[in-house]
């Protein structure tokens, strides 16, 4: 019986999620309106358990779409063609930025939230997209992603 539980614990622990990226440098993209996997249990918690695991040597940098939600594949269904973006968009953005790190050692864009502009127009008829709804992952100014050990500030 004893050896059950502890092969159960074994199990457990295998999959216990401890943020530990062991010095690798992720890139995490997800979308504020995220409804399936909300950001707040999902990125941002990953975020926090991460900065008190790796502290200061963290890498992890994090990309908070605004208006994106976790199905693209819906972005031509009425009502979500108005008010949703690509998030598959930053999705490469962020595979090219890596390259451009482990190729060439550029640096990483800071944890920042992405400010996207929804197409409008009617549903099922949105506006197309332009870049001035998609802008480009960059400095992100006052819209920088704050994390202390255990604690995750993102701009509104």
């Amino acid at each position: 019986m004893d050896g059950g539980r502890r092969a159960h614990a074994a199990d457990v622990n295998a999959i216990r999620v401890n943020a530990d990226l062991h010095g690798k440098p992720p890139i995490i993209v997800q979308g504020r309106s995220d409804a399936l996997v909300p950001v707040n249990h999902a990125s941002r918690a990953y975020l926090a358990m991460n900065s008190i695991t790796e502290g200061s040597k963290s890498q992890l940098v994090f990309f908070e779409v605004l208006n994106g939600q976790h199905f693209d594949a819906f972005l031509g269904v009425s009502g979500f063609d108005t008010r949703f973006i690509p998030v598959h968009y930053y999705n490469i953005q962020a595979l090219n930025l890596m390259w451009n790190h482990l190729k060439g050692g550029a640096a990483l864009p800071p944890s920042q939230v992405i400010r996207t502009v929804p197409r409008g127009g009617p549903a099922g008829a949105a506006f197309a997209l332009t870049t001035a709804n998609l802008p480009a992952i960059d400095d992100p100014g006052s819209d920088a992603i704050q994390v202390g050990t255990g604690v995750v500030n993102v701009p509104k």
